[in-house]
């Protein structure tokens, strides 16, 4: 499913020429554009704005682990980053088949979801290779998602309750524990950060919708 017709919507993430953060919050009015495209980025790799749309409950959520055995990422992005995981970091890893959702209207939500696989580890790594050699600072408005995408794989960087900073850097750093945690082992994930400014990262299958998690306090 291609977001381009509600870009309007999620508005424009700029990039800044400000050091490499992980999250912060930013005050004044900003637009989000999606990053610059990489040199040497494979042919099907794209980058674009949209919003979540399919509701999940934060009840699921586990503490993320500090011994993540990452596999793509570089050690020039991690001396670059400020923030490793905090407390407040939590995961899901989503089976390919779901259980129904106590809501109805959650479960029309849930039933393409259902019955489509997992993404495929190698082209999710291919994103997070591509995430990291982009070197953008960005602002990200509330309720928008940065998105990158490659053949069977979705990676996604949202902010949830309100407008952040962030970078490349953070976001590659994050998806790539997404695929060691989940997409390695077969399935779906997310990271969600509770403490704010509340954001999620994770990989989906294409096709399928962004997942909004309730952690707006």
């Amino acid at each position: 499913m291609k977001y381009s017709l509600i870009l309007s919507l999620a508005g424009l993430a700029t990039a800044l020429n400000t050091p490499s953060i992980a999250v912060s919050g930013v005050s004044g009015k900003h637009v989000s554009r999606a990053p610059e495209r990489p040199a040497g980025a494979p042919e099907g790799y794209e980058m674009y704005v949209a919003v979540p749309t399919e509701y999940r409950s934060a009840d699921g959520l586990l503490p993320l682990p500090d011994n993540i055995q990452r596999r793509y990422e570089s050690l020039q992005a991690l001396r670059r980053l400020r923030r490793q995981a905090s407390a407040q970091d939590f995961y899901e890893c989503a089976n390919a088949v779901r259980p129904p959702a106590d809501s109805p209207g959650q479960n029309l939500l849930l039933t393409h979801l259902q019955q489509t696989p997992a993404p495929v580890s190698s082209d999710c790594g291919v994103i997070v290779n591509n995430v990291l050699a982009t070197g953008n600072d960005l602002i990200v408005d509330r309720g928008s998602c940065l998105v990158f995408s490659y053949r069977s794989c979705t990676g996604f960087f949202c902010s949830l309750c309100a407008q952040l900073t962030t970078s490349t850097d953070f976001i590659g750093s994050q998806l790539d524990s997404v695929d060691a945690l989940c997409v390695s082992n077969n399935q779906a994930g997310t990271i969600v950060g509770e403490g704010a400014p509340q954001y999620q990262v994770g990989f989906i299958r294409a096709g399928n919708g962004l997942p909004n998690y309730d952690v707006c306090k």
